[in-house]
């Protein structure tokens, strides 16, 4: 019997058999932020204070307990009330506290339960320690109170990983009172009274079982800190957390875990990294206006010829999608169908896929003998190479993308008859790029159906922006500014090792010339060409690229413009400089004077343009997005954030000023966008 019920903004406040139920209710994912932080300490001090009230349950509203901390809120100076105070005003309860889990229950939410004196999960929750994998330790006290429940090696096992687990994990046994199969929270309240009845429970901080082996304790931390390399790292810190657990009183471990929490807040790799991974949870996000005209996508069906057709297909049943092949002739389809097996299979041999979901994936994946049956499916991918003399039929594919660059879409939408539906879509299937998709959409293609796409593959890991076709794909326009940068200085006689070299101190996994060669300098120029002609600047700093393309074309044992193969890897060509020093001298009207300055801080200056541009013209949702590009797109380090979160540590001041003599060389690239100039004048950052 349920009585007392009220609601609050944040907290649902009821009575069940004399317990207190206090639900958290805060969509989305029940985020931990300051306001649910502070009213669940008055919800728990008011039933404390009640007489009526016997105990105290706390219950997650939605599909779970909580997601943790929102991270945007450690963008700026810490909030009140901490979660420390919030997680010791649970333990220090003058009633017994009791969580139910559901769902799943991240960082801080794991917090508040291992502060709680009784824990119920239902099967299947899942729960992680996350902060490692955001450069972070536990802010809440994880680090003293889940080794006294589980010792010392489970609890490293967790947070070092930052994997999710499920609450039935052998290693978490000690942590929960009850596993059970229905919503947990009739169970938790049983547990709840029961502690009530009997007059005394446990706190955590009172526990020693995980301590009791001091031996084990010691030999679980040295064969941690023989894996970990480096000292100033998150999992060093953890380390030194939980190794605190058992040297220090537990007051004194909590305040040691205060002081690592706050000196990592500061670090500015843990920012970058916390920007990068809110970057990618809004970039998963869909605006409401958008995700309500969505079509939801089951079905595919895959249209061409050659090697990207099998890796295609393996993306697109990953994504829960069901394929169907077409490639002209039943023949190459059954090619492709068992390149597609073989890749399953091998990720079975590899330990990466269970056979149950090789199998079930098979059962989605089937040939197309004729083009009518494209009418009938949710989803075209379209990689341009076979021509149609009607329009597909019958029925109408909800989406048709058009994963060919050099394709017209209007021309392609007319032949096909799928005008109105047509998107253009990059799906890229290796290296650095892997991991980001996206949908330029054409001015006669509602933005609802780039939407449906976007719902399709935003799963797995995958990042998604959306761009309008004018804009063109955001990774393009980000690489316009970064390669064309580069050439600029390559004509400037600056070396390609140091501009290179200048790009990896920026976070870049590789410099934009091995960049270059990697994504294909015929495609790099080509896309290049078209950013710079849909824009009108001047095609100037093609040139040196161009030039060197016939060059090295002319030589049938050459293959790439910038590095030559040595082994399983690449190096730089040594005959380079010499080549530039030749093209420099046969072409003095393209050999720009370079003024001198840094090349890290010119490519750096290029891409803070450029982007800047984008969020002026409205071009991108989120001003996260070109950082998400650079870091998803081009293999930039996650932990550097992107050059737009850099210009907010470093200064932008100092970036536009640098700017003055490059404007002079290339204007397009280095003359500071009217934002910019503004931002500066006005004292604003980024973020």
């Amino acid at each position: 019997m349920k009585a007392g019920f009220r609601v609050t903004q944040q907290v649902q406040q009821g009575v069940q058999d004399g317990v207190a139920v206090l639900t958290l209710d805060r969509p989305p994912g029940n985020a931990l932020v300051p306001g649910l932080r502070a009213a669940l300490i008055e919800s728990l001090h008011a039933a404390c204070d009640d007489p009526a009230i016997r105990a105290i349950v706390l219950n997650g509203a939605g599909a779970g307990f909580s997601a943790g901390i929102d991270l945007g809120e450690f963008s700026a100076a810490p909030a009140d009330p901490p979660l420390g105070e919030l997680c010791t005003t649970i333990e220090d309860a003058s009633k017994p506290v009791v969580v139910a889990l559901h769902g799943s229950a991240f960082g801080a939410g794991v917090e508040l339960a291992l502060a709680a004196h009784g824990r119920v999960a239902q099967r299947g929750t899942r729960v992680s320690l996350p902060e490692v994998t955001l450069s972070m330790v536990p802010g809440g006290g994880a680090t003293q109170r889940l080794p006294r429940l589980v010792g010392a090696q489970a609890a490293l096992e967790l947070m070092l990983s930052g994997r999710a687990v499920e609450a039935t994990d052998a290693r978490l046994a000690p942590v929960f009172d009850r596993i059970v199969d229905a919503a947990p929270l009739d169970a938790a309240v049983a547990l709840a009274r029961g502690l009530s009845d009997r007059g005394t429970w446990r706190r955590t901080r009172d526990r020693q079982k995980g301590l009791a082996d001091a031996r084990a304790y010691q030999s679980a931390i040295a064969a941690a800190a023989a894996r970990i390399r480096d000292d100033g790292s998150a999992e060093a810190d953890i380390l030194a957390c939980v190794e605190a657990a058992q040297l220090l009183p537990f007051e004194q471990g909590l305040v040691f875990e205060q002081e690592r929490f706050a000196e990592r807040l500061a670090r500015p790799e843990a920012r970058g990294i916390r920007h990068v991974f809110t970057a990618e949870r809004r970039a998963a996000a869909l605006p409401k206006q958008l995700a309500e005209t969505a079509p939801q996508l089951r079905t595919a069906a895959l249209v061409g010829t050659g090697p990207r057709l099998a890796g295609l297909a393996l993306v697109c049943l990953s994504a829960g999608l069901a394929v169907q092949v077409f490639t002209g002739g039943t023949d190459k389809a059954a090619e492709v169908i068992d390149e597609v097996q073989a890749g399953l299979d091998h990720a079975v041999r590899s330990g990466k896929l269970a056979e149950a979901t090789r199998d079930r994936r098979l059962a989605r994946l089937s040939v197309l003998e004729t083009p009518d049956g494209l009418g009938a499916v949710d989803l075209v991918l379209d990689l341009g190479a076979l021509s149609f003399d009607r329009p597909v039929g019958p029925g109408q594919p909800a989406v048709w993308a058009l994963l060919d660059d050099d394709t017209s879409a209007a021309a392609r939408a007319s032949s096909t008859g799928a005008e109105g539906r047509l998107v253009r879509l990059r799906l890229p299937l290796g290296g650095p790029a892997a991991r980001l998709v996206e949908v330029a959409t054409p001015p006669d293609t509602p933005a609802g159906l780039a939407a449906g796409v976007h719902r399709a593959f935003s799963n797995n890991g995958r990042s998604v922006l959306l761009s309008s076709e004018a804009t063109g794909f955001l990774s393009d326009v980000m690489g316009a500014a970064l390669f064309g940068a580069a050439l600029v200085m390559l004509a400037g006689g600056v070396p390609a090792g140091q501009i290179d070299a200048a790009a990896r101190g920026l976070g870049l996994g590789h410099g934009p010339f091995r960049l270059i060669d990697e994504l294909g300098a015929q495609s790099t120029l080509a896309r290049m060409r078209r950013i710079f002609e849909a824009r009108q600047i001047s095609p100037a700093p093609l040139r040196i690229l161009s030039d060197r393309i016939i060059d090295v074309g002319a030589d049938p044992a050459r293959a790439l413009a910038f590095h030559v193969p040595a082994g399983q890897s690449l190096e730089p060509d040594a005959g380079l400089a010499d080549w530039v020093a030749g093209w420099r001298e046969a072409q003095p009207a393209q050999a720009v004077a370079w003024p001198g300055t840094d090349p890290a801080v010119a490519l750096h200056a290029a891409l803070v343009n450029e982007a800047a541009r984008l969020i002026e013209t409205r071009a991108v949702q989120r001003r996260s997005d070109p950082d998400l590009v650079m870091v998803r797109g081009f293999g930039m380090a996650r932990s550097s954030g992107g050059p737009l979160l850099q210009s907010d540590i470093r200064g932008l001041l100092g970036l536009v000023r640098a700017m003055r003599p490059l404007r002079e060389v290339a204007p397009a690239l280095w003359s500071p966008t009217s934002l910019l100039d503004e931002m500066v004048k006005n004292g604003r950052s980024f973020f």
